[in-house]
């Protein structure tokens, strides 16, 4: 846990600095779409990662990874940032940077992401239905939908925004009414 806090005090200012970065320059949008790739691409290539965490593989070398591999597929901002990061010894946080960033990025534009699990699949046109009244709800412009499919609601569907978790499942209703029953039985 201790660890986790200090990861994140490191990442902070790092997520904050991108961010400006990518307001100051006008590509945003840009930056976004470069950390969200490069977000999956670290999650696909495992072993990417432990390379730019290996204290004994050097900076050039790493350097040199970043530019051959990603250099024409990034926005030069987003590729400085990386070859800072490298500079700095801090690329191997770059995940909750990139994960943080996100963050920030989705307060700066008022976008909510919020989860939805229903037992099968939604339509689009419940999708679109979910994030009308949620958009009411919350007053954001825009909203992510995470969809998750979970048998063990039985029914009906449970959606999480930020801390927030609204429970309309059957499973929700029923947990509901047997904690009612046993306290009445209690009396």
């Amino acid at each position: 846990m201790a660890s986790q806090i200090l990861v994140s005090k490191i990442s902070e200012p790092y997520a904050d600095a991108l961010l400006e970065l990518a307001k100051s320059n006008n590509c945003v949008d840009a930056i976004t779409a470069d950390v969200n790739d490069l977000l999956t691409f670290l999650t696909s290539v495992p072993i990417l990662a432990s390379y730019f965490e290996n204290p004994v593989i050097s900076l050039d070398k790493k350097k040199e990874l970043v530019e051959t591999v990603m250099g024409e597929k990034l926005n030069p901002f987003t590729l400085k940032f990386l070859l800072f990061l490298i500079d700095r010894r801090r690329i191997a946080f770059f995940e909750t940077i990139g994960e943080r960033y996100l963050e920030l990025v989705y307060e700066f534009a008022d976008i909510k992401i919020v989860t939805v699990q229903t037992v099968v699949p939604l339509s689009y046109r419940q999708e679109r239905r979910i994030i009308r009244e949620l958009k009411e709800f919350t007053g954001a412009k825009e909203i992510r939908l995470i969809r998750e499919v979970d048998k063990s609601i039985l029914g009906g569907l449970v959606i999480k925004i930020d801390s927030q978790v609204i429970d309309i499942s059957l499973k929700g209703q029923l947990r509901q009414i047997s904690s009612s029953l046993d306290t009445t039985l209690v009396l």
